[in-house]
């Protein structure tokens, strides 16, 4: 039941993280295209719809699971018995290929090659980023810890 409760506390966390930063990143691009009415995706995916309503609950549950896809997969990295290395390709590739086909999905990006591989390489660039940070965040906190040990 404590495992229930807690899978059950990780799925609405992540969801409405990815509600969240979807929203401000709709309302971004809303801003940033000088349009007069909020859109919540791209024209080729709202286009599919009757009417904006559709597409933004539409838009709410791709962004909910792309939230908890991408929280359960931060996942990997609790793996005690595997690499740095194997834990970063494991994840990166999970995150890749799970977060190209709700791209796909979403009408974000578009399977002919230019817009994929634009897709690809700023998939890249942010992921890269982001690891780098953490990773140093990680060290730091490792440091600060040994430093407290060695005090003592």
């Amino acid at each position: 039941m404590k495992n229930t409760k807690r899978f059950i506390n990780y799925l609405f966390t992540f969801a409405t993280e990815g509600i969240f930063i979807g929203l401000m990143i709709s309302i971004f691009c809303s801003y940033a295209s000088h349009s007069a009415v909020y859109v919540p995706s791209s024209p080729s995916f709202t286009t599919n719809f009757s009417n904006l309503l559709n597409a933004f609950t539409a838009s709410i549950i791709l962004w909910a699971v792309t939230g908890i896809f991408f929280g359960f997969g931060s996942f990997i990295f609790t793996i005690n018995h595997w690499s740095l290395l194997k834990k970063t390709v494991i994840n990166f590739f999970t995150y890749y290929f799970g977060f190209a086909f709700l791209a796909l999905l979403a009408g974000w990006v578009s399977l002919d090659l230019i817009n994929f591989t634009k897709f690809t390489v700023i998939f890249v660039i942010i992921y890269l980023i982001c690891w780098y940070y953490n990773y140093h965040k990680i060290a730091k906190e490792i440091a600060n810890i040994n430093h407290k040990i060695k005090k003592e």
